[in-house]
């Protein structure tokens, strides 16, 4: 009875770790939405606006922060919270372009990707 039990712990133990954080590679077209919700991220959805020798240029569409925005009359309505921002490229490795919480986003640089597409890791949970 009890080597069972240890063995169910066990399995439990390797399964919480790996489920605890899920990483997705994606090869993006510059100008394509990435919905960071269907990936088990919040309600964000990133662009990648332009890539050069030294900056990427991402905007971030955040449906989980709206603002009030107002009109001519009395009456406003919700806008998503829109930003666009530039960051510098790493010297070596992956560069952070968007973290909430548990949700990572990184630009990996990748000479195998295509022509006018960026290679992003999504790293979810833990």
């Amino acid at each position: 009875m009890k080597p069972n039990l240890i063995a169910t712990s066990i399995c439990t133990l390797i399964t919480c770790f790996a489920l605890a954080q899920q990483t997705q590679t994606l090869d993006v077209k510059i100008g394509q939405r990435v919905k960071l919700a269907k990936l088990g991220g919040p309600n964000v959805e990133l662009i990648i606006n332009g890539i050069d020798q030294f900056d990427i240029s991402v905007t971030a569409i955040d449906y989980e922060n709206m603002r009030f925005v107002r009109t001519n009359g009395r009456y406003g309505y919700q806008q998503p919270g829109v930003t666009t921002r530039q960051f510098k490229k790493a010297d070596r490795g992956h560069t952070r372009i968007f973290q909430r919480t548990d949700c990572i986003v990184y630009y990996v640089p990748d000479m195998t990707t295509g022509m006018n597409h960026a290679r992003l890791e999504v790293k979810v949970g833990g």
